[in-house]
């Protein structure tokens, strides 16, 4: 009853004054009407009344206190996610059952530790760090996502948010942590990473040979177009295509000439592993390397490597009007690039020191220097 108090005021007025009163009549009956004691009892009213209110404001804060308190334990005790209080050590005070859960530590085990002992050491650095500048008053709040070593030595993820939590004097008291369990979500990104790195994968490797597709070489191509011209580097690309193919696959058939397209492969995927050079089929029968800081000295003895070794490989081919097994003819083409030239223009030069090979008899290499005629470097 919300007067309760103010009530047993007045009735306790009322009464101490009639028994007063009574007393006074029996004890001196020849005073009459006491009217002193009548008068002293009504104006005592008002301060009984107070005292009433005093006591009624005190019993209601004490009940909305009482409520408060037992709702945030149960909020506390209940919550879907972990929370806790810390001091500025990071050494937790209270810790709520879902936090214990997510770590598989009990209260008592993580009262006697420290964040950094469950948290990855790769984290733990730049939590201590925000924690640092939280309890200097630096920040507001923090917010991050890391990783946690549970009892088990099972690695889960958690959303950690942390805010000051001050006492009565506006002094640092704790600090309140918040984690929500994310792991299933961290595997999820995971995963679709994984999906998306192969998808990119498979979007830039040729199906048939496992190299670089003619898409992956355009941007390639593009970024040590762009890093050359930044450091006025040489560029050099080799093109080469297999002499006389259609009638080699018109011989012996699709299958054999897919296998003859995947052994041209793997000679320039070891090709890769011992030089910084990018092969990619380009198209066909015809391939492309990328040849990063190389001179055209270089390219010319990498390109001779490549034409030997397919060569060598004596694949037959009884329809060449230049050799009983499979060979290349070769285009080369190198440059410093710069504004006035675009990777297009390479590839052009490539392309037409590839002709001019084809021209001059195939199973050879050719480059064309820019505005001039073009070398035979190579015939056989």
């Amino acid at each position: 009853m919300v007067f309760k108090g103010r009530i047993i005021g007045i009735l306790l007025v009322i009464a101490n004054s009639f028994i007063w009163i009574l007393h006074q009549f029996y004890q001196h009956h020849e005073r009459g009407c006491f009217v002193f004691e009548i008068s002293f009892s009504i104006l005592s009213l008002p301060l009984f009344w107070w005292l009433g209110r005093c006591f009624d404001y005190y019993k209601m804060t004490t009940k909305e206190l009482k409520t408060s308190n037992e709702r945030f334990q149960t909020i506390f005790e209940k919550a879907g996610i972990g929370i806790s209080l810390i001091d500025g050590t990071g050494k937790p005070i209270v810790v709520n059952p879902k936090l214990q859960e997510f770590l598989g530590y009990s209260e008592e085990e993580l009262k006697h530790m420290t964040f950094s002992e469950f948290s990855n050491p790769e984290d733990s650095k730049v939590n201590f760090e925000l924690l640092t500048q939280l309890i200097n008053r630096e920040i507001d709040s923090y917010q991050l996502e890391k990783r946690y070593i549970r009892k088990d030595g099972i690695t889960v993820w958690g959303h950690v948010t942390s805010s000051l939590f001050p006492n009565q004097d506006g002094d640092l008291s704790y600090v309140i942590g918040m984690v929500i369990d994310i792991t299933d979500r961290k595997i999820a990104e995971k995963k679709l990473l994984e999906v998306n790195q192969k998808l990119e994968y498979l979007s830039n490797i040729d199906g048939l040979t496992g190299i670089a597709n003619r898409r992956y070489f355009d941007k390639h191509l593009l970024q040590e177009w762009e890093k050359a011209k930044s450091y006025a580097t040489p560029l050099s690309l080799i093109m080469f295509d297999i002499d006389y193919f259609k009638k080699f696959n018109d011989t012996y058939g699709h299958l054999v000439g897919d296998a003859c397209l995947k052994s041209i492969a793997e000679i320039l995927n070891q090709m890769m592993e011992m030089t910084k050079c990018f092969p990619a089929r380009y198209g066909g029968e015809e391939f492309a390397i990328i040849l990063p800081g190389t001179t055209i000295k270089k390219a010319n003895q990498i390109a001779e490597q490549v034409r030997t070794t397919v060569e060598g490989l004596l694949l037959p081919h009884a329809l060449s009007d230049v050799f009983p097994y499979v060979t290349i003819s070769v285009g080369l083409a190198s440059l410093i690039p710069n504004s006035q030239t675009s990777p297009e223009y390479l590839i052009a030069n490539a392309d037409s020191a590839l002709y001019d090979a084809k021209m001059a008899g195939r199973n050879r290499i050719c480059y064309r220097p820019v505005n001039k005629e073009f070398l035979n470097l190579s015939s056989h």
